[in-house]
């Protein structure tokens, strides 16, 4: 078969549509459920903000029957505020065109030059391996093109799916749990936007999240999510058709001390959820907090949401106590995650 490495044209919407196919394979394969977007809603997901920069690559498969097909994505993320040294790489290939050399092409025909080009001396990236892979192992495919990269192994996490709807009976269950612990603290949700007023308090919760995760040896800024940044952050998801469920944990004093966040793309069609972040703050642990927070968004999305059919999370293989609320909630491992960097000499 022979393909050919060249940018992505955002502006065809015949390109747009099989990426967007690409991307819906790759997900039902990885995740066993995939979502839905419009052309537009794409082209928001593409376009670069204040924040960071991002290039993409597709690999064609030609001839093919029925003409060309996209049977692989590389992107590079570049942050415009901080970890102004490091660049982001991806590299993905359709799971019908696997072990055909388009990984090893995307790497070196896009991602190679493009670090090059960025001048950024710290190189990152996520690949999968199967649950019971080992992540040292030089044959899995992630680890081969690290090699290629000249970056290695600094953490592991692990995918893991929950099958919805949830029985109310669980969830009732695991509320009790809560209601033993949570004394004064109380669970607030917000269905639609962060409000207005609470844009600086909740900017502190997402960089406490980025401080606190266990994430073994990856270098890494925590972000400022200043009140404009999480403004630009909401309005793009909204553009983009996707759905933010968020659960706030109050003090009894009234301040935010937790938030869980679950996103979801509205459009008919969708079957998959993420869960994106879940945070207590230091000085709150010890009042099951994030069972809390899990249990109210998880409840919203069993009632609300009859077409999405399971929920996606990653944990640090170092995080036992977000691992046990998972496992709680009936998450099972799906596949692993590693994260490597390094400084190579390209």
């Amino acid at each position: 078969m022979h393909f050919s490495i060249r940018p992505l044209d955002p502006t065809s919407d015949l390109e747009l549509t099989q990426y967007g196919a690409l991307d819906v394979a790759l997900d039902e394969a990885a995740h066993g459920g995939s979502e839905v977007f419009t052309l537009a809603q794409r082209r928001v997901l593409l376009t670069d903000t204040p924040y960071y920069r991002t290039q993409r690559w597709v690999a064609v498969a030609e001839p093919v029957e029925g003409g060309e097909v996209l049977a692989g994505i590389a992107s590079v993320y570049l942050p415009q505020q901080e970890n102004l040294d490091t660049i982001s790489v991806g590299a993905s290939v359709h799971p019908a065109f696997r072990g055909q050399g388009i990984a090893t092409a995307l790497v070196e025909e896009a991602l190679i030059p493009a670090i090059r080009e960025s001048g950024r001396a710290l190189v990152e990236c996520y690949g999968a391996i199967p649950a019971d892979g080992d992540p040292d192992d030089p044959s899995e495919p992630t680890n081969r093109l690290a090699a290629r990269l000249g970056i290695s192994r600094k953490n592991v996490a692990v995918c893991r799916i929950l099958p919805l709807p949830l029985e109310t009976s669980l969830l009732e269950r695991l509320q009790a749990q809560v209601d033993e612990k949570i004394g004064e603290y109380r669970v607030e949700l917000w269905d639609g936007g962060i409000p207005e007023e609470h844009l600086t308090a909740y900017g502190l919760l997402m960089r406490q999240l980025e401080l606190d995760e266990p994430d073994e040896e990856i270098e890494h800024e925590a972000t400022e999510y200043t009140p404009e940044r999480i403004r630009t952050m909401v309005q793009r998801m909204q553009d983009a058709g996707t759905r933010a469920i968020i659960a706030v944990a109050v003090a009894p004093d009234g301040s935010f001390v937790g938030n869980c966040e679950v996103h979801l793309q509205q459009a008919e069609g969708t079957t998959i959820a993420w869960q994106e972040n879940t945070l207590v703050m230091p000085d709150h642990r010890g009042h099951r907090l994030g069972l809390a927070l899990k249990v109210a968004t998880h409840r919203l999305l069993t009632e609300q949401t009859p077409q999405v059919r399971s929920i996606a999370t990653w944990n640090s293989h170092v995080n036992p106590w977000m691992i046990a609320i998972n496992e709680a909630l009936g998450y099972r491992i799906a596949y692993r995650e590693i994260a490597l960097q390094g400084r190579p000499q390209h």
